[in-house]
């Protein structure tokens, strides 16, 4: 079997950079769009997410979804990129998860339909330690707090059961989003770097949905936790 890929990326020279900051969405009062557009070299709105040239680095804004995200990251890789780090949301499946705190990813659990592509008997993939050592140095030295847990990636938050819900809890799964296992196994397949830092957005542990995009300590958190990252 030939297993030469038919369609490759092309490099995008404009936007060449080693790291990627990859934001899949913004909050309502779009702080980061708005920090990261002060900020910004160069900018492009494209059908993939919105692309950010940084003085270091490049930014990958409102890309939502495995499939969506890695066919923008693969194209940063092919340009040069050699780490990713996500700053995301996410919601809570864990009674210790409260909206607005902070969780640094150890490992992500498929259920998003991308990472299957690139390894396909693989359920499980972990952010590189390197990479995530250096983002929780980064809180550490700053003296900001922050959780440590697992997250389960689905293209399906609508299908999201309580039957679903225990089988995660049992799991001892903390929280669920749409794009972080994916992010994980194309930066393995490309042995690049990858790591996520989420803040949680909504609450669904007790098995009722508690939606906390409009909670007034959401850019706060943002602030201090994602824009170190991004302007640094």
């Amino acid at each position: 079997m030939d297993d030469e890929v038919i369609v490759k990326p092309k490099p995008i020279k404009d936007f060449a950079r080693k790291k990627v900051i990859y934001i899949p969405v913004d909050s309502p009062s779009r702080i980061i769009q708005k920090a990261l557009e002060k900020n910004a070299i160069k900018e492009s709105i494209t059908p993939y997410g919105r692309f950010y040239l940084l003085e270091d680095k490049v930014a990958l804004l409102q890309c939502l979804g495995a499939p969506l995200a890695i066919l923008s990251l693969e194209i940063f890789i092919v340009s040069g990129a050699r780490e990713i780090l996500l700053l995301g949301f996410c919601g809570s499946l864990s009674h210790e998860l409260k909206i607005a705190d902070i969780v640094s990813i150890s490992k992500a659990f498929s259920e998003e339909g991308t990472s299957k592509h690139y390894f396909s008997r693989r359920k499980i993939f972990c952010p590189s330690s390197i990479l995530r050592e250096r983002i929780e140095s980064t809180l550490n030295t700053l003296s900001l707090p922050f959780s440590t847990g697992t997250v389960v990636s689905t293209d399906a938050p609508y299908r999201e059961t309580k039957s679903w819900l225990a089988q995660k809890q049992k799991r001892g799964i903390y929280s669920v989003d749409m794009e972080i296992s994916a992010v994980f196994a194309l930066a393995e397949f490309y042995e690049i770097h990858a790591a996520a830092l989420m803040v949680v957005s909504d609450e669904l542990s007790s098995g009722e949905w508690k939606t906390g995009f409009h909670h007034p300590k959401l850019d706060e958190k943002i602030k201090k936790y994602f824009f170190p990252f991004i302007n640094k």
